[in-house]
């Protein structure tokens, strides 16, 4: 009867003509389209769930409106967990009180692997830090953290405070000569490219400033594909562009590796060399990890840098109270008024809000408890941006006590192990001293600060016109 079937369907499908056969084809191209979207919607004890449309989920809702506003439309109500479909790609969105109670366990044990979408995975590199599985088990995230962070402890950070302090300056200086031109500077891009330089003086100490200007403009590349389509056709897309990029950027980091400037410390030269914190690593793993840092470096202060601003704006009594403090850090964390702005600027606005996981084992759903559970092989989303916006509304700096920082003065770093923020020092250095120099020696207006989408992130707000500013010297500050 089977044999029967079958030569009768063979036959019907023979005799199908065109229009047929493309409709009979385009029935099961959609019903296929549909099962892909809907079919994770049969397993058991699933969280509450929004998949939103067919194939591209709620990918539209976060190019309108950006993924912070979208992630708190998702969870209002109170939901703790939801299953949802974006950037193409089924996640749950998990809040970051039920990833410690639930979940943090099985990170530390060594079960779950970073997920990234598939752009910014292929820009990241395969022995990329933020691409490697941390916790027990997994020695190259744990020798290769240790090594870094080594590189960029505290002591070490704090030898390029002059450094710091003068492209600051560079930067101050170059916006109070923009308002004197305009009436007016832009900020971000500035800050970008301070970033940009801050980020790179550990890492390539000892290249030449056009080499170092060309390093700039290639990464500026990458970020670009990073938030693409992962369609890669040279020159013709922006993931295709941030690839070359990438390659020309792993020339550079192999010629800093065969350079007789090997001499000037950096993080490079660390990598290279078997020392009381690890082996050397091969060629891929610091390249990989070279390009991480930077991209990260670049992405972390570039963006907080202008919120800090707009918050000092916003806020005169602490500008005064920052201003009344001396210039001087004998430690990265040591309590002031300048560190609890930071820290408070970073809760209110950080720089990023989540990171994705997903199960090594395919097979291994995870439990969450009352809220449900996670598919097996589905990713989720961590959520600790939206923990920090719950502390409340008000810009309250002097909620950051040593103690209030002990217990959650991380959270705008990364959250907790194995995978804290490891550049978390140059970051905190970097922005205690913008806010320091800004309000100690300069006058400042943030005109119209208002946050809208833009095509060069399209997944995160930032200033309309790059946050247009007025800034101009202060008298005493000239005078000295």
């Amino acid at each position: 009867m089977s044999l029967e079937l079958y030569d009768r369907l063979r036959q019907g499908i023979t005799n199908l003509s065109w229009r047929q056969a493309a409709g009979l084809f385009s029935f099961g191209l959609f019903g296929k389209i549909l099962w892909s979207h809907y079919g994770i919607l049969r397993q058991h004890k699933l969280p509450q769930h929004d998949l939103g449309w067919p194939l591209i989920g709620h990918t539209l809702s976060i190019f309108r409106d950006g993924i912070d506003t979208w992630v708190e439309s998702m969870l209002k109500g109170g939901r703790k967990a939801v299953l949802c479909n974006y950037l193409f790609q089924h996640a749950v969105l998990v809040d970051y009180p039920v990833y410690l109670e639930h979940i943090h366990r099985d990170e530390l044990d060594g079960k779950l692997s970073p997920k990234w979408v598939p752009s910014m995975a292929t820009l990241l590199g395969k022995s990329s830090i933020l691409a490697l599985p941390g916790g027990k088990g997994h020695a190259l995230h744990k020798r290769l953290r240790n090594k870094i962070l080594h590189s960029l402890a505290p002591k070490p950070v704090l030898a390029i405070l002059p450094h710091i302090l003068s492209l600051t300056r560079e930067m101050l200086d170059g916006l109070v000569a923009k308002t004197a031109e305009n009436g007016f500077a832009s900020f971000e891009g500035p800050a970008a490219e301070l970033a940009a330089k801050v980020s790179t003086l550990q890492i390539t100490a000892g290249l030449d400033q056009k080499l170092q200007e060309r390093l700039h403009k290639l990464l500026d590349a990458v970020l670009q594909g990073m938030f693409s389509f992962p369609l890669n056709l040279g020159r013709f897309t922006d993931f295709g562009r941030g690839c070359t990029a990438r390659r020309e950027i792993i020339e550079i980091i192999k010629d800093v590796m065969q350079s007789p400037n090997l001499d000037h410390q950096n993080i490079i030269k660390d990598l290279m060399r078997t020392s009381e914190s690890g082996e050397a690593f091969t060629a891929e793993e610091i390249s990989d990890t070279v390009v991480t840092l930077l991209i990260a470096g670049k992405l972390t202060t570039a963006d907080a840098m202008p919120a800090l601003l707009v918050r000092l704006h916003e806020h005169p009594e602490w500008v005064t109270h920052i201003a009344e403090e001396t210039l001087e850090f004998k430690g990265i964390e040591e309590d002031s008024f300048t560190l609890r702005t930071v820290r408070e600027s970073l809760r209110v606005q950080p720089p990023v809000g989540g990171y994705h996981r997903v199960c090594h084992d395919p097979h291994a759903a995870l439990d969450l408890g009352e809220h449900g559970r996670i598919p097996a092989g589905c990713a989720f989303a961590v959520l600790f941006g939206k923990t920090l916006r719950d502390m409340g509304p008000a810009f309250e700096p002097e909620r950051w006590t040593p103690e209030k920082c002990k217990q959650e003065g991380n959270l705008a770093f990364g959250g907790s192990e194995p995978h804290s923020c490891i550049g978390k020092n140059v970051a905190l250095l970097e922005l205690q001293v913008f806010a320091s120099l800004l309000c100690k020696d300069y006058t400042f207006q943030a005109l119209d600060p208002e946050l809208v989408m833009k095509s060069s992130n399209p997944v995160k707000k930032s200033y309309k016109d790059s946050l247009r500013v007025k800034v101009s010297k202060k008298v005493c500050a000239v005078v000295a």
